[in-house]
């Protein structure tokens, strides 16, 4: 659990930097399930170059990145926010991704901030980025792979959830420094009355941004973290990341937390309750059930049985000159 002097901190400044909250071994497990995945989509997609058997994780991960960027939704945690979103769409379920959305350190500190029950909301990606000046214009345009422009996570789902009191758990996979494209936050900005004025993604719904020249104007605190911490931040909390400009791979995953009876902003992707003091046999154990709901998500989707809506309320400053 955090501490008072953690949460004074978190409610003072709308984020907060915890390291050393997941243990070596689901770190190994996380490495572990994507080094059998990108065999899987590099053979899928035959986008394996001839060394391919030859490489490291992280130099498989660059290549694939790099050369077939298209290929990065099956690398994500999330079904791709997309019109027309078919059967085909990728989206990656595993178990060791469960054990990281479920791991007892990470709830802890989500029960510290939003209670007792804990709903693990589906707003989640995983974060893979090379060295930005190896990536294509299509990776660039993509905060998944490339640099996040400054936003509020408030901001990013449908406006019926923009005060669902929703916590950011940031997990750092791999170290994150500013060489590295570090987040960085503006310190008190989750205080502030509204949320800014955000500028629809230039290359997807979920790129939203807020214009530069406001950004400018505050200071920007740099939120570096070792492998194996964590960043928390409330959602009106305004932050991006910026460039890789090292040598090495970045990677992280964006995880969200709430309580129960509050709509989740992308009510199209399935939810499930953490852990519950009330009713703890409701809470999902089992990584299959949970992949077979995402799975089961995309199905309904495609047959159009679901709706699949997401934020386009920003739409309307699309020929704004602030958003030029």
């Amino acid at each position: 659990m955090l501490n008072k002097t953690q949460l004074d901190q978190f409610e003072e400044q709308g984020f907060l930097v915890v390291e050393n909250v997941l243990d070596d071994q689901l770190i190994h497990n996380i490495r572990h399930e994507y080094d059998e995945l990108i065999d899987r989509v590099a053979e899928q997609r035959q986008s394996a170059c001839s060394n391919w058997h030859t490489l490291s994780l992280d130099e498989k991960l660059t290549h694939l990145i790099v050369n077939d960027p298209d290929a990065y939704e099956f690398l994500d945690i999330s079904l791709p926010l997309k019109e027309g979103l078919d059967e085909s769409a990728g989206v990656h379920t595993g178990p060791a991704v469960f054990q990281l959305l479920t791991n007892s350190a990470i709830l802890d500190i989500a029960e510290s901030i939003v209670g007792q029950e804990v709903i693990s909301n589906p707003v989640q990606h995983a974060r893979i980025k090379p060295p930005e000046n190896a990536l294509s214009e299509k990776g660039r345009g993509n905060s998944n792979m490339a640099r996040t422009g400054w936003h509020q996570d408030a901001a990013v789902i449908i406006e019926e959830a923009e005060n669902s009191p929703m916590l950011t758990v940031w997990v750092a996979i791999s170290d994150a420094t500013p060489e590295m494209g570090c987040m960085q936050a503006i310190a008190g900005s989750h205080r502030w009355d509204k949320l800014g004025l955000h500028c629809p993604g230039r290359s997807g719904v979920g790129e939203i941004f807020i214009p530069g020249d406001f950004v400018r104007e505050h200071e920007h605190v740099n939120l570096s973290v070792k492998a194996g911490g964590v960043v928390l931040l409330h959602r009106k909390t305004w932050h991006g990341a910026g460039p890789n400009t090292s040598d090495k791979l970045r990677w992280s995953f964006d995880l969200r937390y709430q309580p129960p009876g509050y709509s989740t902003g992308r009510e199209c992707f399935p939810e499930f309750l953490a852990r519950s003091v009330k009713h703890p046999e409701r809470v999902l154990n089992d990584p299959q059930r949970w992949s077979e709901q995402w799975v089961s998500a995309r199905t309904e989707i495609s047959k159009g049985i679901r709706d699949a809506t997401f934020n386009e309320r920003w739409n309307r400053y699309r020929h704004d000159p602030l958003c030029a």
